[in-house]
């Protein structure tokens, strides 16, 4: 039986060329015959309430089998890092998650992007810093989120490992993303 790869999505309108949906779709096509994907609707995703995506996430991992890889794109990719901080237990087991996929996200704090409520705070900042193994991807052409957001999240989490895109863009609909594919392949 192939492993749970759980998906959440960005903010803003999904479908069609919106939002993840074509990430999602490059990923059916890369990896589905050795996943299985689980993507879900987040709640009210051009609206996000951190505490509905928080308790969706929860649901949705609740469901998944053991050694699932756990994958976020931009809002969904800070949203599974507060998730994670603020419910350690679920992967210090170690058997919950076999890997954290954090690509294109926000760090949420730095110029133009103070919104208090998808900030990590200092504590949940410390309580990641034990998390393993976690991946941030980023491609440096993204014009939405720029990539001094990854780069901040890996002067925060040393442990983590930084897949680093070229052509990619924010909704990595187009260029190259074999790296991501590789590494997330690892995990199958």
């Amino acid at each position: 039986m192939e492993p749970d790869l759980i998906f959440i999505h960005s903010a803003g309108p999904q479908g069609g060329k919106n939002g993840s949906t074509g990430l999602i779709s490059r990923l059916e096509a890369a990896l589905g015959d050795k996943f299985n994907i689980i993507a879900p609707l987040m709640p009210d995703p051009e609206r996000p309430d951190i505490d509905a995506w928080l308790s969706q996430i929860d649901q949705t991992v609740s469901q998944a089998q053991s050694g699932a890889v756990l994958v976020g794109h931009s809002l969904g990719g800070s949203s599974i890092l507060q998730y994670l901080a603020r419910n350690p237990d679920i992967w210090r087991g170690k058997d919950r998650f076999s890997a954290i996929f954090s690509i294109a996200a926000p760090f949420w704090g730095l110029a133009d992007w103070e919104v208090t409520d998808f900030s990590l705070t200092e504590d949940e900042v410390a309580v990641l810093k034990e998390c393993k193994p976690m991946h941030f991807c980023h491609s440096v052409d993204d014009k939405i989120v720029r990539f001094a957001h990854c780069e901040t999240y890996m002067q925060h989490f040393a442990q983590a490992d930084q897949i680093r895109l070229n052509t990619a863009g924010h909704l990595l609909l187009d260029g190259d993303i074999t790296r991501l594919i590789e590494k997330i392949l690892i995990y199958a």
